[in-house]
């Protein structure tokens, strides 16, 4: 897609008041859809807006849409200091990645192409045997037959013998074992083979012809000799085939597993990990999956081959290598011949070469050879000059076990595609094998048939392919690939192969180490990332992609940012490249100068009026200014001037190239990223010069020589390395100025007299410093979840010293005043530390220190300021001057700069150059490598490499002076320059496209024959999102355009495959392709859905989903939790708490070691008590490491979870459970004289437990001298306590350990409540913990009387924040929390660290409290909320973040929503809408369909009768769809009278519930009519599920259970009830799914699939085999197919990709084995019922009636087209629910069977919202499935907001007014008539509804018809009422009477005792409170 997204209009991303860092209060807008570039002098904000404001807040609001266990995963960014950011995008990151050192990381390994290459091999590949070539397969007998017929076509007469061995050890009977195969029906011995070991007998399992074989026989025959064999050789199958004319007999084998029948060779079966050479499994162990390995260099060892051996091994050197040439010498007169040390090594013969290095020890002789002193040495490595003189001469060479490869010899062996396949990619345009396949060691023995026969290529062949060539090679794998998963690889594989040569790095290798990738190339592969997403409406930022690129390659790299723009993105690009600049359609400048003196935004506007403008860039660009402000210094060679000339240089695609670098000038190396800069500079110019110079380097270098290297005399590298994170560092210490700094304040008189040395002034080490922060001058807290705040420390704020270091002043001589301390110099700037120390005699050396800091540009920095702090091109010129600044020897040096220009402003380079002619003009040389343009034209010299990258680089194109350069024209760089001057010359100039001849479109823009549906939507529909041939599930290949920035109703009868559309193709792509720019770790925890069926989708964002909960939690998930308020009130206790004292109510304070033993002395007296530190508190994991560590320090036990446990026996513990460990350090009795002991062991203790001390005295843990413990149980005199010199009660001395995050949580023992266990309900047993607590009120409450509903236990009860504790808080209601909080200021410490976490939990109570949930407390549970709550804390949650662009897809939102709030709802998705949002939603409600702004309808049917996109417009336009259910329901909608079918009359039995207490229910009366249909319904949260299932089903359940003696029965959330008499029967259908699993499926769930199973097993086949019922369910072993085990599909399990789910391939998805479908009932097989519909079956069973009854049921509520054996996960929401309902329909009594005389069970149903996930039709169908019900003598309680169904209510319970403490009152009750004429909501509401709804004639007709039947059946119901409360009141009684018996069992003093029970020991954290 290229178009751009103008026609949508879309709001800007505006930011107020920034202040992140540096920043001043910066405001700006930036216009969507653009491409922004920031750019300013180094240091002067640009990151901090880009980064740390922008992109920062659009990820951390995207990341907050995910779940909670989610963004555990998520690098979510934390909120910016910043007042305001609306209508920010998700956004996307594209930083700089700092220089990859590791040998580990590869091409192909940073672009996970590793990753996704191993999985298809684990998947795909194919085993061939290396030592004879086979193919090598597991094979069943079926295969080996197939495999034989095959080749047996050229034998066609052959006799054929299946043979299998048997062996007999030598000492075993022959002849017996003769015998007993006879016995066994194997007759034929066809060999005898005798060995030293025994003898194998070698059997026919069978012996036939060919031609007269049949498939089951020769099957037969292999199975028998694969699973008769015994011996070594098991397993082998030895077919000997005799032909019939032929004299010769030919033989072959096979074996079972993967086993090389010829060699015999046994392989492993092939796992991802043994792919990959970062895993143990399948690194090379040689080298350890590096592919080289270090060792020692002869080149170096010998350096000149010239000189005597006696003195050219420099290896020799001190007096061990004096020792060792007097070994040699001695040496060589014994051997034979003689051996000559006077010779050179290149005298030597090959044998005399073989023996210097490796000795003659093997044969007897003395000499150890080179390779044995060398050996000798690396033994003593552990000494320091040993370890140096070893890097002398070390080396890396090709590993010799792998040949290079990094993998195991296993690996190799595995080959994937075809020869043709594998011929296309390695052959050349030239028609030649360009690329050889790889022979690796392990394979020389197949060497030609790797070369001539064997099909594909080994993992190695392909990472030795370029990218472009490896990308011909996935492209012919697509065709012959077949399987879902795959394919799936295949399509990831591909897809990032297209990226990387979309951004022209086509030539790489994927096994290229990463550090030798060029900054451009590394940059690239990261952009890499952005087009990966292909995600449209998305934030992109990216900092500096123009690092490391040439200007020609830039060209590529703005026309991809074009591309990403054009598809409706966003850009902002921080960059200082003028190519970037002028190719932006807007520039934002930062300044005027860096840090302190920036932070301002000093232009905003487009690049001409930038030109144009006075800022510094401004002037640059414009050509005012120029970075070369050394023009009359260039230098131009000469006759005189001396070169260095590299000869043949020829590492990586340097082709034996030859350059000249001119001394003492500045040279230039450039080129095109790739052609091989970096590998002539920095892989052999600089190692070769070092060698030379004497300085160690491990590389070996690929070059002849370099000459005139004598020039030099040292080599000084500077690459991009980071100069350190630490905050330790500083520009004083790295420049080397501060230690001479600290010796003057040294030798102060101060100092001196206190004996203080230049170390204590040190920040790092020594006694000087702080001892709180150590010198950092900082405290880093952490904050959990949050990122760490750094705060200023409290004692020496800031200052890093002590006050007495502080004192000393240091002054020069004739300087006036006081004088500065440490600190104060340290926060000095540069400039005037320059000033003031140079203007003095004894600070010139400080001042010619720091002098270059000044000359780069950084004299604002302070001396002190962190390193970690600094900008890219702050610490970039710092490296700088830290070479400026060393000490000049006078001797001419070679500096060598690698992109010296990264993250520098126009302005910087202009400070960089001179500072670079100062080395020359000091008579150094100086070689760049640089892209620059200005640094290229201030070069004296200049060598270009190309023309190309990769293969098609490595030459030199010119070499020059630039202007020579520039004249010539020829090359890139050329170009460049000459375009580069005439860009700032033209205004109007964007300079770009300037280079457009030099390669090819870009690849993933390469035109495809797409559907014509295509071309019309880019014509006409620009920036939609389009979704084409989608064919997921049920859909029929549909294409559909929804459009941006719109409201659209996804709708259509349950199962059509709405939710397909819009939740599996359209969320889950937006979602998936989001996830791509995450990391492979983060993927691979979060799994990201799965890739749809669909051919193309264009114009996806990044997706939101808010779906369906069926799910309400478990009684610990409260609002606090779901909304994850509760974690972070939990990091503010934590962080900012007051500890309190439970028992006094005071604040615990700090206790000292003394004030301890004085307490401890008095508790503890003529006690022996062990002290221990509390090591491990309540954390899981096995803690193995820990036990070692006490083995080492002496200590036999350790305190594991209450027991003592020898730590040299540790057993496993589990790694999932939590444990408590405590670490002794002696034991000692507590007595005056033994105080000093005792102090000892104290402070001992407290230190290895920071601060915690735990006490064991008794038998618990007394030792005994052996140090055995005495005894493990506690007794009456036994026990343990807690100290601590941290957190102590002043008044009553009690300790307490430190606030840990999880004392704070009620779901973790640590800081539950002991009594409730964090349920904060009573759980039957009171405590009267207060005499003036009103313990009836808690016990009505159902509270706990501990917590009193807190869900905390005492000690987290009692940290208390601004005077509330976390209890406190949880026990408020939303508004009053809100209200609270506002109320609290931060300020100082408490900001800084509290302020992020405060402004989270203001935010989520906002969103509560906006969707109408103020009034809910944070404590109340999920149980207990109804379905509308729960529904608005969802969409409080996602529709809170805020976000623009983003598609936002909701699965029925209306669910739980009365209709007026239903209303609320399209208000706020409406004014979603209008922020930049797209909206889709899948609904069936009327209202929000008609508000909708486009309507998708899916049908006609459902199942496999849907999936067609009926219509895809307006709400005319649906209507005007003959074929659309939907436009019929809208068309002629249900019509009702709203009158009541069964009227309640005086004589209705009815079921009374007198003052309903429970949650909101102000003591209600309710009478339920019962035989009658009750409708439940009110305002959201007003009291309905509280009503109808925790006091309706909960009292009506209960007393039901008591006649049959199961439960007391008895009012339940109410005062009293009646007319129980008149029930039989409770059964409640909720909206809990029916299966997460493929085994559960509707002939399971609805339970007719045993009949089905009896029918099978009674059949004529199924008895004759013996077969029972069992054998046809695919739950059951038996029958079921053994390799999907009954499930029909096979899950592959992909690591970071969506797991892969397949159709089994051996039951072809039938479930069960061959023999189990072989029988037949009426011709089908029990796999072909299980596929059969519903409406199929019904014709199939029709004469059994136990089957055809719930199938009816099916089809009546509209389910008739779902196969009998579907998985329930694959069921809609409207598809489950239904089945349920059906479920219980089956079980209930009809009016026939009434009429029968059939005894009818009154059962009073219980539904919750049935009509969710029902469309419009389907709620009609489920209508009459009630009234069926009801007309069957039952009684329907339907908690519904649905109005069809509330109009067709016999009696409406409205609940209201309002919800929450405003509902929970009858506000209205009677027939929808009734209920229609009162004020209520629903009145209202339901009035407009029946005017609307009003019947025709003929409807009307119809309506009383059946009114005049159910009004019939309620006569009869309520007539037999009065005799069914006559029979059940007997029975209650019997009950009672039964019941009261029993309780007479149990005395009063059996209950007192039972009452009185004790709580449960708590956690130990508990203290001396227990």
């Amino acid at each position: 897609m290229t178009e751009c997204n103008t026609a949508i209009e879309t709001s800007l991303i505006t930011i107020r008041g920034a202040r992140q860092n540096n920043l001043k209060n910066v405001n700006v807008d930036i216009q969507p859809g653009t491409l922004t570039v920031i750019t300013g002098p180094s240091g002067s904000g640009k990151s901090s807006l880009a980064f740390d404001t922008l992109y920062a807040e659009g990820q951390r609001r995207y990341a907050e849409t995910f779940s909670p266990y989610a963004r555990q995963f998520l690098e979510r960014s934390d909120r910016p200091k910043v007042d305001k950011i609306d209508g920010v995008p998700p956004a996307i990151a594209i930083n700089q990645s700092g220089t990859v050192r590791t040998s580990r990381s590869t091409v192909g390994t940073m672009t996970e192409l590793d990753d996704h290459l191993k999985l298809l091999f684990a998947h795909e590949a194919h085993l061939f045997c290396p030592d004879c070539g086979r193919a090598v397969s597991e094979m069943a007998p079926g295969d080996m037959w197939n495999d034989l017929k095959t080749f047996m076509k050229t034998y066609p007469d052959a006799r054929v013998y299946v043979l299998f061995p048997v062996f007999e050890p030598k000492e075993g009977n022959v002849e017996q074992l003769r015998a007993d195969l006879s016995r066994q029906g194997f007759t034929h011995i066809e060999d005898e083979k005798k060995t030293k070991d025994g003898t194998t007998l070698w059997v026919a399992a069978d012996r036939f012809k060919m031609e007269k074989a049949t498939d089951e026989r020769g099957t037969e025959a292999f199975e028998k000799a694969g699973n008769n064999g015994l011996g070594p050789e098991e397993g082998l199958i030895l077919v000997r085939i005799i032909p019939a004319d032929a004299d010769q007999v030919v033989e072959r084998r096979y074996a079972k597993g993967l086993v090389c029948p010829d060699c015999g060779t046994t392989f492993k079966a092939p796992k991802a990990a043994m792919f990959s050479f970062n895993s143990p499994v399948g690194a090379c162990p040689e080298c350890r999956g590096f592919g080289r390995v270090m060792g020692l260099d002869l080149k170096l060892a010998i350096p000149d081959p010239d000189k005597p051996v006696k003195i050219g091994i420099k290896l020799f050197t001190g007096q061990a290598g004096k020792e060792a040439v007097k070994d040699l010498t001695e040496a060589a007169l014994h051997r034979k011949p003689h051996f000559n040390i006077l010779k050179s090594w290149n005298q030597l013969t090959e044998d005399e070469r073989l023996w210097l290095l490796n000795g003659d020890r093997k044969s007897g002789g003395t000499w150890y050879g080179i390779y044995g002193f060398w050996n000798w040495l690396e033994s003593k490595n552990y000494k320091m000059h040993v370890r140096v003189l070893l890097s002398r001469f070390r080396s890396y060479t090709t590993c010799h076990a792998c040949g290079g490869a990094r993998l195991k010899a296993d690996a190799m062996n595995w080959r994937v595609g075809s020869r043709a396949a594998a011929d296309a990619a390695v052959t050349g345009t030239d028609g030649k094998n360009t690329y050889k396949r790889f022979v690796g060691p392990s394979l020389l023995r197949i060497a030609s048939q790797i070369d001539q026969t064997l099909p594909g290529l080994t993992l190695h062949d392909m990472m030795l392919l370029p990218v472009s060539r490896l990308k011909a090679f996935i492209d012919a794998l697509d065709a012959e690939v077949k399987d879902e998963a795959g394919r799936l690889i295949l399509s990831e594989i591909r897809r990032r192969l297209v990226y990387l040569m979309d951004v022209g790095l086509g030539y790489l290798t994927l096994d290229r180490q990463s550090r030798t990738l060029s900054g451009g190339e590394v940059q690239r592969v990261n952009l890499t990332t952005a087009l990966g997403t292909n995600l449209v409406d998305t934030l992109f930022v990216l900092d500096e992609p123009s690092i490391g690129l040439h200007p020609r390659d830039m060209d590529r790299v703005n026309a991809i940012m074009e591309n990403l723009k054009n598809a409706g993105n966003t850009l902002v690009v921080v960059e200082h490249d003028p190519q970037v600049m002028l190719s932006a359609d807007r520039i934002i400048d930062m300044g005027p100068q860096a840090g302190s003196r920036g932070g301002e935004i000093v232009f905003d506007g487009t690049p001409a009026e930038l030109k144009k403008g006075t800022t510094v860039t401004g002037q640059y660009l414009s050509g005012k200014l120029t970075s070369d402000v050394c023009v009359d210094a260039h230098l131009t060679p000469d006759s005189k001037t001396k070169w260095l000339t590299v000869k043949n240089a020829h590492a990586h695609n340097l082709k034996h190239l030859t350059a000249r670098i001119p001394v003492g000038m500045m040279t230039t190396v450039t080129g095109v990223s790739g052609s091989g800069k970096s590998t002539l500079v920095a892989d052999t110019i600089v190692p070769w010069l070092m060698r030379h110079c004497g300085q160690p380097v491990t590389e070996e270098t690929l070059v002849d020589t370099i000459e005139g290297a004598d020039a030099v005399t040292s080599v000084n590298f500077v690459d991009q390395t980071e100069i350190g994170r630490t905050s330790r560092s500083s520009p004083a210490l790295y420049i080397g100025a501060f230690e001479d700094i600290r010796k003057l304040f040294a030798n102060t008189v101060t100092a001196r007299d206190r004996g203080y040395d230049a170390s204590w002034f040190s920040f790092n080490y020594g006694p000087g410093r702080c001892p709180t922060c150590e010198g950092a001058g900082v405290e880093r807290v952490e904050m959990q979840f949050l990122s760490d705040v750094v705060i200023e420390c409290a004692d020496c704020h800031g200052t890093r010293y002590r006050d007495e270091t502080l004192e000393v002043k240091f002054k020069f001589p004739d300087e006036e005043g006081p004088g500065r301390n440490i600190a104060d110099v340290l926060a000095m700037t540069a400039e005037d530390a320059v000033t003031w120390f140079g203007s003095h005699t004894a600070g010139k050396t400080v001042a010619r220190k720091l002098q270059p800091l000044v000359d780069v540009g950084l004299g604002y920095l302070t001396l002190g300021q962190s390193v970690s702090s600094l900008s890219g091109g702050e610490a970039q010129r710092l490296k700088l001057a830290g070479i400026l600044g060393a000490r000049d020897n006078g001797k001419p040096c070679l500096f060598v700069f690698d992109e010296p220009t990264t993250g520098l402003h126009f302005s910087d380079i202009a400070k960089l150059i001179p500072c670079l002619r100062r080395l020359t003009d000091a008579g150094h040389t100086v070689l760049i490598v640089e892209h620059n343009l200005d640094v290229i034209a201030a070069s004296d010299w200049v060598i270009d490499l190309g023309p190309e990258g990769g293969i098609e680089g490595g030459t030199v194109v010119t070499e020059g002076t630039p202007a020579n350069l520039m004249h010539a024209g020829k090359g890139y760089t050329a170009q460049a320059l000459n375009a580069y001057r005439k860009a700032l010359a033209d205004p109007e100039s964007r300079m770009k496209g300037w280079f457009t001849e030099a390669f090819p479109a870009i690849e993933s823009q390469q035109k495809t024959p797409g559907r014509s549906l295509q071309s019309v939507w880019r014509e006409a529909r620009k920036g939609d999102l389009g979704i084409f041939g989608a064919r997921e599930h049920n859909l029929k290949g549909i294409d559909v355009v929804f459009p941006k920035r719109k409201l659209t109703a996804v709708t259509g009868v349950s199962g059509s495959g709405k939710s397909t559309l819009a939740f599996g193709i359209a969320f889950a792509e937006g979602q998936r392709r989001y996830l791509e720019s995450l990391n492979a770790y983060a993927r691979s925890m979060i799994q990201p859905p799965a890739r749809a069926d669909f051919d193309r989708i264009v114009g996806i964002s990044p997706t939101v989903a808010i779906e369906q909960r069926t799910s309400r939690g478990s009684g610990k998930s409260t609002v606090a939790t779901m909304t994850e308020i509760l974690h972070y009130l939990r990091l503010i206790y934590l962080k900012l708490g007051v500890q309190h004292c439970p028992r006094c109510g005071i604040p615990v304070t700090n206790r000292t070691v003394e004030e301890t033993t004085a307490q401890i002395m008095k508790d503890l007296r003529n006690r022996t008590i062990t002290f221990t530190a509390p090591v491990v508190q309540a954390r899981k994991g096995i803690y193995t490491e820990l036990a070692k560590d006490a083995v080492k320090a002496g200590i036999p036990y350790l305190y594991v979870d209450d027991k003592w446990v020898r730590t040299d026996e540790f057993p496993a513990l589990d790694r999932y459970k939590d444990h408590t460990i405590c670490w002794p350090v002696g034991t000692t009795a507590v007595e005056p004289g033994n105080e000093k002991e005792v102090r000892r062991l104290i402070r001992a203790a407290v230190e290895k437990g920071a601060g915690t001390l735990r006490v064991f005295f008794g038998t618990q843990s007394a030792l005994t001298p052996e140090g055995i413990p005495s005894g493990q149980k506690r007794s009456a005199k036994s026990g343990d306590k807690i100290y601590s010199t941290e957190r102590t009660c002043p008044q009553c001395g009690a300790s307490f350990p430190a606030l840990d995050p999880r004392l704070f949580s009620y779901n973790h023992r640590m800081g539950w409540c002991e009594y409730c266990e964090g349920q904060g309900t009573d759980s039957g047993r009171y405590i009267s913990l207060n005499p003036q607590e009103d313990e009836a009120e808690l016990k009505a409450k159902n509270v706990c009387p501990y917590c009193k509903g807190t869900r905390l236990n005492r000690i987290a009860r009692n940290v208390f924040f601004h005077n509330f504790s976390i209890g406190d808080v949880s026990l408020m209601s939303v508004d009053d929390c809100l209200t609270a909080f506002r109320s609290i200021h931060l300020e100082g410490r408490e900001k800084l660290i509290g302020e992020d976490a405060f402004k989270e939990i203001i935010s989520r109570l906002e969103f509560l409290q906006s969707v109408g949930l103020g009034y809910l407390s944070l404590n109340r549970g999920a149980p207990t909320l109804s379905g509308g709550e729960s529904q608005r804390i969802r969409l409080a949650s996602q529709l809170g973040s805020n976000l623009q662009g983003v598609c936002y897809v909701l699965d029925e939102p209306t669910i739980g929503l009365h209709p007026r709030d239903n209303r609320r709802l399209i208000q706020s998705l409406t004014e979603l809408k209008n922020k930049g949002n797209t909206v889709l939603v899948v609904e069936h409600d009327e209202d929000t369909i008609r508000a909708a702004d486009h309507i998708v309808d899916i049908g006609p049917g459902a199942g496999s009768r849907g999936g067609e996109l009926l219509c895809e417009g307006t709400l005319d336009e649906l209507m005007a769809e003959k074929r659309s259910v939907t436009g019929e329901m809208l068309r002629h909608p249900t019509p009702h009278t709203g009158r009541a079918r069964r009227p309640v009359t005086k004589v209705t039995p009815k079921l009374e519930i007198k003052g309903a207490y429970l949650h909101n229910l102000k003591k209600i009366d309710v009478s339920v009519p019962l035989g009658r249909l009750v409708v439940l319904t009110g305002i959201s949260g007003s009291g309905k599920s509280t009503l109808a299932h925790e006091v309706i089903a909960a009292t009506v359940g209960g007393t039901l259970a008591s006649l049959r003696g199961d439960s007391l029965g008895g009012p339940v959330g109410c005062e009293s009830f009646t007319g129980m008499d008149y029930l039989d029967r409770l059964l409640e259908v909720d909206q809990t799914p029916i299966g997460k699993t493929p085994r559960s499926c509707p002939a399971t769930y609805v339970e007719f699939s045993n009949r089905i199973r009896d029918i099978f097993a009674a059949t004529n086949e199924a008895q004759a085999r013996g077969y029972t019922a069992s054998r046809f369910s695919f739950n059951t072993e038996v029958g079921r197919c053994p390799v999907c085990d009954g499930q029909g599909q096979i899950r592959a399990e992909m690591n970071f990709l969506p797991d892969v789910v397949m159709e089994c391939e051996a039951c072809h998805g039938m479930r069960f084995d061959d023999e189990t479908l072989a029988v037949k009932w009426h011709g089908k097989s029990i796999g072909d019922v299980l596929q059969l519909s519903v409406d199929e079956a019904i014709e199939l069973f029709g004469t059994q009636t136990t089957i055809v009854k719930p199938l009816q049921l099916m089809q009546d509520v509209g389910l008739g087209y779902l196969k009998l054996g579907q998985p329930s996960n694959t069921l809609s929401g409207g598809e489950a629910q239904r089945i349920k309902l059906v479920t219980e329909l089956a079980k209930a009594k009809t009016p026939k069977d009434i009429a029968r005389c059939v005894k009818a069970t009154r059962t009073l149903y219980i539904l919750d919202e049935p009509t969710v996930g029902l469309h419009m039709a389907d709620v009609a169908r489920l209508i009459n499935v009630l009234h069926r019900l009801v007309d069957a003598g039952n009684t329907v309680l339907v908690v519904e907001h649905n109005l069809d169904v509330i109009a067709e209510a016999d009696c409406i319970i409205d609940l209201g007014p309002e919800g929450g403490p405003q509902g929970g009152s009858v506000v209205a009750l009677g027939d929808a008539q009734k209920v229609a004429k009162s004020g209520t909501a629903t009145g209202v509401i339901l009035r407009e509804f029946l005017k609307d709804h009003k019947p025709s004639a003929a409807d009307k007709k119809k309506l009383d018809a059946a009114a005049k039947e159910s009004f019939e059946a309620a006569e009869r119901f309520d007539a037999s009422s009065a005799e069914k409360a006559k029979i059940t009141a007997e029975k209650r009684q019997h009950a009672y009477e039964r019941a009261e018996e029993a309780r007479k069992l149990f005395s009063a003093r059996e209950r007192e005792e039972e009452r009185q029970k004790p709580l449960s020991t708590a956690d130990f954290l508990r203290g001396n409170l227990d």
